[in-house]
């Protein structure tokens, strides 16, 4: 996996996954010992890899729009 991890930055599929981590952290159900950036970007990848995610959570979120 290449360095960059600005790929999937911004994406509706990109700010679901921080928001799930982030939950299972702060419940105690995980703990990420990486650089959070690097796990969300590696799941995205893989995702988009075996082909479960949809057009729609590639796009771009808009400012101020609510969750997926």
């Amino acid at each position: 996996m290449t360095n960059s991890t600005n790929e999937f930055q911004g994406t509706v599929l990109w700010s679901a996954l921080e928001s799930i981590i982030a939950e299972l952290e702060t419940s105690g159900e995980i703990a990420v010992n990486t650089a959070p950036a690097y796990v969300m970007t590696y799941i995205c990848r893989e995702l988009v890899a075996k082909k479960v995610v949809t057009d729609a959570a590639m796009m771009l979120r808009r400012p101020g729009a609510g969750e997926p």
